[in-house]
């Protein structure tokens, strides 16, 4: 009897002192998942909550998976910085291209957008090429965004890099810049927040259609990013992605 009862003191024993060890047991890492700034996709609402389309597909893909990271605000630049050096890292929302292809992992699609040359309501400027763009004057960008890395690699040589889409705006109405780049559902948006009205500025060139999706760093665990687009899928056949996009008129 006291043999037993020792056995038994002795492997309750190991137990209590493995219990932190298993409870430490490889998991999961956490997950560094970054965006900016980008209303209709990702904003803060009136109660200073963030909300936004690809916020709410992130925020159910973390529901179902368990995954509680915090989603972090930063300006475009740090998130890329982030996400060129350090696993782990995620940022939405970006547009997949050819020369980005073979950087980062992707998740998604999440939609497509189509972005255009704008110019004041009143303007004379008529662009019906892209070497037409290219002698209309300064172009508004937002620095290091799809609309500049694609222009530029176009070869034009008359962008003007600013920090924020409605910055360009401004630089528009007041005479500073000829025509802004911007995503054709977000021009009531970038003129809202530029202090101004969708029907001041109006579509002077078509410029191409890109998809969205949520960029990973390359050096991130490949079965994190498959269990996160599986999960994505999942949602796309029950219809709850599809409930997300009518939520923000995008179906």
């Amino acid at each position: 009897m006291m043999a037993l009862l020792k056995n038994f003191l002795i492997t309750a024993s190991l137990l209590y002192l493995n219990a932190p060890a298993l409870a430490q047991s490889p998991t999961t890492p956490t997950l560094s998942l970054y965006c900016e700034d980008d209303k209709p996709l990702q904003y803060f609402d009136e109660n200073k909550e963030l909300t936004g389309l690809t916020v709410e597909v992130v925020q159910e893909i973390q529901r179902r998976i368990g995954n509680k990271d915090r989603i972090q605000v930063v300006p475009w630049s740090r998130g890329m910085d982030k996400l060129n050096k350090e696993p782990n890292s995620f940022l939405f929302t970006m547009a997949r291209t050819a020369d980005r292809e073979h950087l980062y992992q992707w998740i998604g699609p999440i939609l497509f957008i189509e972005y255009g040359l704008y110019v004041k309501a009143d303007s004379k400027i008529q662009i019906k090429s892209l070497d037409d763009a290219k002698k209309i004057g300064l172009i508004g960008v937002y620095r290091d965004d799809i609309r500049d890395q694609t222009l530029s690699k176009l070869g034009f040589t008359n962008l003007d890099r600013a920090s924020s889409v409605a910055s360009s705006f401004k630089k528009l109405m007041i005479g500073r810049i000829a025509a802004y780049a911007d995503a054709k559902k977000g021009v009531a948006i970038t003129a809202n927040l530029a202090g101004y009205q969708e029907k001041d500025v109006k579509l002077a060139y078509d410029l191409f259609k890109n998809p969205l999706y949520i960029a990973v760093s390359k050096n991130t665990d490949a079965a994190i990013v498959k269990q996160w687009n599986n999960t994505l899928d999942e949602m796309k056949k029950d219809k709850s992605f599809l409930k997300i996009l009518k939520k923000y008129n995008e179906q």
